[in-house]
């Protein structure tokens, strides 16, 4: 039987979804003028490829997290909307440092030339007065779509209290175990986006196709996809000894990350170059999921053989009946209330 979604799910998947489509628009907008206005010797400077990939960036994390909404809904996960209200706060700091960035660019670009003299870009052109608007219109969207976001996840987060009950029988000895579970699996969507975001970042930036570092820093992006998607499902099935293996994986990739920091700021901790300030952002929120990725990994393996699998093999299979009879036939307020496990 097919899955039906509420108002307040349609709500929140659409806001979504509107968002990563007019983003999008923007951003190709924003990407277009771009290559209209610089010159092919451009490529000479930094900036040449931070525009664009910052650009990429905001595209990708609009429709990342649009697809991590419909699989929040999907599958009734409450501790993945809240993921997604913070992860939009986080897409409007990127996006407002973007629009720092271009100012900047605007100004110092057109004084900039190569070594015969040349323009770097064409300065007959008003960059900024065409870019000007679309990045307002990227801050003001991402600003505006923050607010039903959060109010359509707490509309949402009250219809998933009866489902959530219904997944873990009624035990609340359960609950801090699937909790821990829950927030494990919240955990590994977002560290792969910011992981993968940082690794893109540096490797094009500051590695810049230097060999092997360049090839290597790319073999990483498998490497992080395995780990977090393995380390998914050897929790589903509670094998201890290959989830002590993904803890490790953890360990290594925060030492990673933190060497990685370190290198950006450079011998002396000098002044940081065009684009590490968003590396930086990435690279510390990817130190931060990863420890508590640890932290969940390690509070899912204490709490193998405790009926948990049993309790995740069912997930999706009965709830959505009880779900459709819970907005069929509502018990009382007094006892709905008890049902507030989540």
């Amino acid at each position: 039987m097919a899955k039906r979604f509420s108002g307040n799910e349609w709500g929140f998947a659409g806001v979504m979804a509107v968002q990563a489509l007019v983003i999008l628009a923007l951003e190709i907008y924003i990407l277009t003028q771009w290559q209209n206005w610089v010159t092919p010797i451009v490529l000479q400077v930094t900036v040449s490829y931070t525009v664009p990939i910052d650009i990429a960036i905001v595209i990708f994390a609009c429709f990342y997290t649009g697809v991590l909404a419909f699989d929040a809904i999907y599958f009734k996960n409450n501790i993945q909307l809240l993921a997604i209200c913070i992860s939009n706060c986080l897409i409007l700091a990127f996006a407002a440092m973007q629009y720092r960035e271009l100012l900047e660019t605007s100004i110092s670009l057109p004084q900039q030339y190569d070594m015969y003299y040349q323009p770097l870009v064409h300065k007959e052109m008003d960059w900024w007065a065409y870019v000007q608007p679309a990045e307002l219109a990227v801050n003001l969207i991402l600003g505006i779509c923050i607010l039903p976001t959060w109010f359509f996840a707490y509309q949402v987060h009250k219809e998933y209290k009866w489902v959530i009950y219904r997944r873990i029988h009624g035990d609340t000895s359960v609950k801090i175990r699937y909790l821990a579970y829950e927030v494990f699996l919240v955990l590994t969507k977002l560290n792969f986006f910011f992981s993968v975001g940082f690794i893109v970042q540096y490797n094009l930036i500051d590695v810049h196709f230097e060999e092997p570092e360049y090839s290597l820093t790319m073999a990483l992006i498998p490497v992080v996809f395995f780990t977090l998607v393995l380390g998914i499902w050897f929790v589903r099935k509670e094998w201890k000894w290959a989830m002590i293996g993904i803890i490790i994986c953890y360990l290594a990739l925060i030492a990673y990350f933190l060497s990685r920091i370190i290198t950006l700021y450079g011998h002396g901790w000098r002044a940081l170059t065009a684009g590490k300030d968003k590396m930086l952002l990435f690279s510390i929120t990817a130190v931060v999921l990863s420890l508590l990725s640890l932290v969940c990994a390690i509070q899912c393996v204490i709490n193998f053989g405790y009926g948990l699998r049993s309790v995740i093999s069912d997930n999706g299979k009965g709830e959505q009946d009880s779900y459709q009879f819970r907005n069929i036939s509502s018990p009382p307020s007094s006892v709905s209330s008890r049902f507030g496990v989540d």
